[in-house]
């Protein structure tokens, strides 16, 4: 395990490497001035030697490769830099902004798992059913629907016709009934790609010869399902836990400017309206690595699940 582990870890760093030099690459010649950033209507009043001082401090007057390579040797090191228009380290903002990210990810993926899975199960035991394509054509259309869509409208639903909640206001932490709704629409985003896995990772499982064998020893539904297979059948919906972290991260962007919450996705979102270049390279990394690691424990709990797959990459014989 601990060979394998190396040899994983020994992939990613060149992915990172790659996200790096893209972002950077993406960010130094998007158009827009950091300087306006600081100074904002001032900078015109600003003399041009002031100007070139301000550049020189802030190194924007050395070559691509240089910038790059100096970025590189502080993330390195783990110092993300400094953010252009708060002054702020963005190790600090980082550190402010993802407990509460991370927080409302783990409730997310409880939701995702209490609904996710019973429904696919559900469906899979009533294949060809009412309730089978009653399941399967709610979750395409709440999958169709982008977040920044049914959000909005949730919204106006609940605040403004039903006055069953309050105009989102203030963050006032995660332990608020305020919670609940950003994060129902979190996992409402990966919730279709949970219940079709599901779905088809039972309805494959029951066709098995030791499911047959269960239900000809007379073993109950119940017992079947979760001792033989539901262990098999989630084998894809865990495989695919990269997409599903990916998919939190990008409902994040739009619920927390949505709600008001001062987590990972405000912080992206506020760095990229400032074209505040350290922050936009610091939550862009860490995007990279939360979905890398995810990728990662999905490889090293894989033999788990499925006894036939080793760390060495083969089956088992």
């Amino acid at each position: 395990m601990a060979r394998y582990l190396v040899s994983r870890l020994a992939v990613v760093i060149p992915v990172v490497l790659v996200v790096l030099l893209i972002t950077f690459t993406l960010g130094y010649y998007a158009p827009g001035d950091p300087i306006l950033i600081i100074y904002g209507e001032d900078l015109y009043r600003l003399r041009p030697e002031d100007l070139a001082r301000m550049r020189r401090n802030l190194g924007l007057d050395r070559p691509f490769w240089e910038q790059y390579l100096d970025y590189m040797g502080r993330t390195v090191r783990g110092d993300l830099g400094r953010s252009i228009a708060s002054k702020v380290p963005v190790n600090r903002l980082l550190a402010s902004s993802l407990p509460i990210s991370l927080q409302l990810g783990l409730l997310a993926g409880v939701v995702l798992a209490l609904l996710g899975i019973p429904l696919g199960v559900l469906a899979a035991l009533r294949h060809n059913t009412l309730l089978d394509y009653l399941i399967v054509s709610l979750a395409l259309v709440v999958r169709s629907v982008p977040v920044f869509v049914l959000a909005p409208l949730l919204l106006i639903l609940l605040v403004l016709q039903l006055k069953i909640m309050d105009v989102p206001a203030a963050w006032k932490g995660i332990a608020t009934p305020a919670v609940v709704l950003p994060v129902i629409l979190l996992a409402a985003y990966p919730l279709a790609d949970v219940i079709r896995q599901t779905r088809a990772g039972v309805l494959e499982v029951l066709q098995e010869d030791y499911v047959r064998t269960a239900r000809a020893k007379g073993l109950t539904l119940i017992l079947i399902i979760t001792r033989h297979v539901l262990r098999n059948a989630l084998i894809p919906v865990v495989t695919s836990l990269g997409l599903i972290v990916n998919g939190l991260i990008h409902g994040s962007v739009y619920l927390d400017r949505i709600f008001n919450i001062p987590g990972f996705g405000n912080l992206v979102v506020t760095g990229i309206q400032r074209l505040d270049f350290p922050v936009i390279l610091g939550t862009t990394v860490f995007s990279a690595l939360l979905v890398i690691a995810a990728n990662l424990v999905v490889d090293l709990i894989y033999p788990f699940l499925d006894p036939r797959v080793t760390y060495s990459g083969r089956e088992g014989r």
